[in-house]
């Protein structure tokens, strides 16, 4: 099986981490260290305001990583791409402006899951309170997919907005949303928490046939600080902005302002340079390693791995999320009654495994699995059998040392 481990520096400073937490955070592959440290070093300067050479030489950099975020996620455009500061920062961004648009009010609702990111439920539920509208959860079926005639019965004319994560960040499953944004109509947005699907190489916006998408950077070995938010060219331009000052307008007067055009009048205020700097040598890693074709096939590989192992597992567990390798990416998510998980966590961190305990930011999900909260072991390209191996006979040993 293929490993890039050798391309990730922490593996330098730490030989025996075992890192399983890239759900949460993505470590950095040295090029994107280095590239981006170069373009601190080389050619940072503020942009879009300098008439000078290192102005004009960020510029560049920072217009070319949005022309590879949209080829990347098969956007029509550039001026499709809105940078914002996390995935989190764009849906709120989102909201906002919709509400500003007046294009959600009093009696409409908005449709999310019950596996949803509460980054993609609260905003949502923020908009509902200020405009009288409502938030209603479409319930999961057993193979863990969104359960669709639950989905048809919610779906009435009221329905506004329906906002989905692509890939739960819990089990790991990938939602069936070609199949439904076939069943939308023209008066629903379908919006896309993508923030599990980018840095897999599979998010495509025209197969999705979405509205709007975000997900951020860091997920995807780029910096931290950098979110993308990506919207249709039209709604962009007729979505009014729920933030605005400098670098967002062409003119400000006594009597008012006017708008700038895409996407500028989306990214008020400095942007993240260094971070458009970094997703667009994070792509390019990407892309040279082999991208969605090379990352399923080690995630393929981990995963089966990793189910062998979960079936002659000698302690009660439960794995939230499908049993196969298909129509799932590697995050397993595993419940283990009479031990406390944040114990468990702690005693695989003092062993050098990274893992992350808790309910991952997705209450609903685990209330409908009548879970406490799981212990979460999400894969990367780094990872290993052996990795998966160690993990798995640390948790042994920590059940059985827990439970004494």
């Amino acid at each position: 099986m293929k490993n890039f481990r050798s391309d990730f520096p922490v593996f330098e400073t730490h030989p025996n981490l075992i890192y399983l937490d890239s759900t949460a955070s993505a470590l950095k592959p040295r090029i994107v260290i280095e590239e981006t440290s170069r373009f601190s070093v080389e050619s940072y300067a503020n942009i879009h305001r300098g008439a000078y050479p290192l102005s004009e030489a960020a510029e560049i950099v920072y217009d070319r990583s949005k022309k590879r975020v949209a080829n990347f996620i098969g956007a029509n455009s550039p001026a499709e791409i809105v940078y914002t500061y996390n995935a989190t920062y764009a849906l709120n961004y989102l909201a906002g402006s919709m509400r500003r648009s007046g294009w959600i009010g009093r009696g409409d609702k908005i449709l999310v899951s019950l596996a949803e990111h509460h980054a993609n439920v609260v905003p949502w539920q923020m908009l509902a309170e200020e405009v009288g509208a409502t938030v209603e959860f479409v319930r999961l079926d057993e193979s863990y997919d969104l359960d669709f005639a639950d989905f048809e019965r919610k779906y009435d004319d009221s329905v506004r907005v329906v906002a989905l994560a692509h890939v739960s960040n819990v089990t790991g499953k990938i939602f069936s949303l070609e199949r439904l944004s076939a069943m939308l109509r023209d008066d629903t947005y379908l919006v896309v928490d993508a923030s599990q699907s980018a840095p897999g190489a599979f998010l495509d916006v025209q197969m999705l046939d979405a509205d709007f998408a975000f997900f951020t950077g860091h997920k995807m070995f780029a910096e931290t600080g950098l979110g993308v938010l990506w919207g249709r060219e039209d709604l962009l331009r007729e979505m009014r902005p729920a933030f605005g000052w400098g670098g967002a307008i062409n003119w400000v007067s006594e009597d008012g302002y006017e708008s700038a055009g895409l996407p500028y009048r989306h990214e008020p205020g400095t942007p993240h340079i260094q971070g458009a700097a970094s997703i667009d040598s994070a792509i390019r890693y990407i892309e040279s390693i082999g991208g969605r074709e090379t990352i399923n096939e080690i995630k393929n590989g981990l995963v089966a791995h990793a189910l062998r192992r979960l079936e002659e597992f000698p302690h009660p567990i439960d794995l939230l999320g499908p049993r196969g390798v298909e129509g799932r990416v590697g995050i397993l998510s595993h419940s283990i009654p009479d031990v406390h998980i944040a114990d468990l966590a702690e005693y695989l961190g003092e062993r050098d495994i990274c893992v992350r305990a808790g309910l991952h930011c997705a209450e609903p999900l685990a209330r409908w699995r009548d879970v406490r909260g799981t212990v979460r072991a999400s894969l990367g390209i780094y990872n290993t059998i052996e990795d998966i191996d160690r993990f798995y006979d640390a948790m042994i040993d920590g059940i059985t040392a827990l439970r004494r």
